[in-house]
């Protein structure tokens, strides 16, 4: 099958299958609209014989023959667009769905590497170009064939301008040929560098405030229009070389024009093998027939670059960089937590050796460290972020690699440093986790936490929509809302990192009461820069040198 030397095109033949009826529909829809058009070729060479010969009634009526055929090509290119259209929104949708669920399902740590742009080129251009491979292919398809049409008439009008034409059609099919081989190579170069325009872009949207605060707005705006720079003379140079090849292309069919021309004047007509009004209807033929070339050319452009976007689609829909869950589906019961000779490194760089703890069951714990210890490294692979180098990791003496996922997001939740809210409300926000929560119990947790005033306060009280990056609430109050959500979530096991980075020394206070209730039913091991009082954890750790020391353990 012709399809499957594109293998990575191949793949993506499941989601357009889906829709056998609407591509069936969509060729037939093609084939009327493209047949229309080759029919009027013919009623136009015989309206201009009509002309010719003053023969003002075939004139007139192949005129009006003209204006259905164009009303039937028109009207039936218009149901073929819509029906493209239809085509290319199910086919989008499905690829989009698979892209997204690959993409949560993709390892922290590949995400974090590849950067935001590499996902979003891929999700908004990528897929939205291969959503129309069928639709183009089919209509070009019909187009070529149609098309074709033209030069067998030519070569029934007169066999010597058919060869002729035959000649320069391979000349040019030659020539776009090699324009399609360059767009491709051109179009790797501008991708890979909308790419890092795009992340470079996300980083000063996420950064804007500080960009501000710190007075670097020149600084920051260099380093976009840098990247911005490099991808406009990507593109510049992508469009210039196409441009090139496009006007020797046309350049050289202005050539066989002249010669055919000349070879008209000097042979054919002198000779009687072609009269005048022939040589017209040629001339209105060679046109159409010039298209031909064009039409092979984008379906050789549709089926490469389509493979080229299924290539860099397949990358995240067929990834081998799944996170790795066990069968087991496990209830953490107790929430005992042991870390055995455990040992990590990002690439070379080493970061925890050798480093085992157990803690018991309904405990309050914390791990201290100097910043850029490993703290937050070893939260992150408890929270299987990040897989475990040598060692092990067991809940209530189960691997943690033995959980399936489901039980184990169930049973463990990590809040992160950074602070992260869905632009949604704060009801919203705090019950994402856990849709059968109360109203009445969050608002008990909001309370326990100090915030509930702080947000009836707000406009719209619980109903407040929370700005992009929660940019309309203060730090501890996203931090607050965040603890309620995970508090909520009703996880066995709760890793806070740095729950208490932004919050007064009153607030801090009241968190660490909460958290001393609620360890009753949980687990609870947070890390932390420093605190102010030690004594209600039930163990206290200090992780330097890689490695864990006990300062106080129950």
């Amino acid at each position: 099958m012709f399809l499957k030397r594109f293998k990575n095109l191949y793949y993506f033949k499941y989601y357009f299958s889906k829709n056998k009826l609407l591509i069936f529909i969509l060729i037939f829809v093609m084939l009327v609209a493209s047949s229309a058009g080759v029919f009027l070729s013919y009623l136009m060479s015989k309206q201009l014989l009509g002309i010719t010969n003053e023969d003002v009634g075939v004139a007139v009526t192949f005129t009006v023959y003209i204006l259905a055929v164009v009303t039937v090509h028109h009207v039936n290119w218009f149901f073929w667009s819509k029906l493209q259209f239809k085509l290319s929104k199910k086919v989008s949708y499905d690829i989009k769905k698979d892209f997204i669920e690959s993409f949560l399902n993709t390892k922290y740590a590949k995400i974090r590497d590849n950067g935001l742009g590499y996902y979003l080129e891929r999700l908004n251009d990528d897929i939205d170009e291969l959503s129309q491979f069928v639709g183009n292919v089919a209509g070009t398809l019909v187009d070529v064939f149609t098309n074709f049409a033209f030069l067998v008439i030519i070569y029934i009008l007169s066999w010597q301008c058919g060869l002729f034409f035959t000649i320069g059609v391979i000349v040019l099919f030659v020539i776009e040929t090699i324009k399609v081989n360059l767009s491709l190579k051109d179009l790797e170069k501008v991708k890979k560098s909308s790419e890092s325009a795009n992340s470079v872009f996300n980083e000063i949207v996420r950064g804007i405030k500080d960009i501000k605060g710190l007075g670097i707005k020149s600084v920051t705006c260099e380093k976009i229009m840098n990247s911005e720079d490099d991808l406009l003379e990507k593109v510049c140079d992508k469009n210039t070389r196409f441009e090139l090849i496009s006007r020797i292309g046309t350049y050289c069919q202005w050539l066989i024009d002249g010669i055919l021309v000349f070879m008209s004047m000097l042979w054919l007509l002198p000779s009687g093998q072609i009269d005048v009004v022939t040589l017209l209807i040629i001339f209105n033929y060679k046109g159409l027939m010039y298209d031909t070339v064009g039409f092979f050319s984008k379906l050789k452009t549709y089926y490469v670059n389509g493979d080229y976007y299924a290539k860099r689609l397949l990358e995240i829909v067929d990834n081998k960089n799944f996170e790795n869950f066990g069968l087991k589906y496990e209830n953490i019961k107790h929430g005992s937590i042991c870390i055995k000779n455990l040992s990590f490194s990002y690439g070379n760089q080493q970061v925890l050796s050798n480093v085992s703890i157990k803690i018991k069951p309904n405990t309050l714990s914390v791990i201290l460290g100097n910043s850029g210890c490993g703290k937050s490294t070893l939260l992150s692979i408890l929270a299987k972020l990040y897989s475990v180098d040598n060692g092990f990791v067991f809940y209530d003496g189960i691997d943690i690699n033995d959980f399936n996922e489901k039980s184990f997001k169930k049973n463990v939740c990590l809040v992160n440093q950074d602070l992260f809210l869905f632009e949604d409300t704060i009801m919203n926000n705090i019950t994402i986790a856990n849709s059968n929560i109360k109203k009445e119990e969050v608002i008990k947790v909001c309370k326990l936490l100090n915030i509930h005033d702080e947000i009836m306060a707000l406009p719209n009280g619980y109903e407040t929509v929370i700005c992009e990056n929660g940019s309309n609430l203060s730090g501890g109050q996203r931090q607050r809302i965040i603890l309620a959500r995970a508090i909520l979530k009703d996880s066995k096991i709760l890793l806070l990192d740095e729950p208490t980075s932004f919050l007064d020394a009153e607030n801090q206070k009241k968190l660490l009461n909460t958290l001393s209730v609620l360890k009753s039913s949980k687990t609870i091991l947070i890390i932390a820069h420093r605190l102010q009082d030690y004594k209600m954890f039930d163990n206290v750790f200090v992780l330097k040198n890689k490695n864990i020391q006990v300062a106080k353990h129950e």
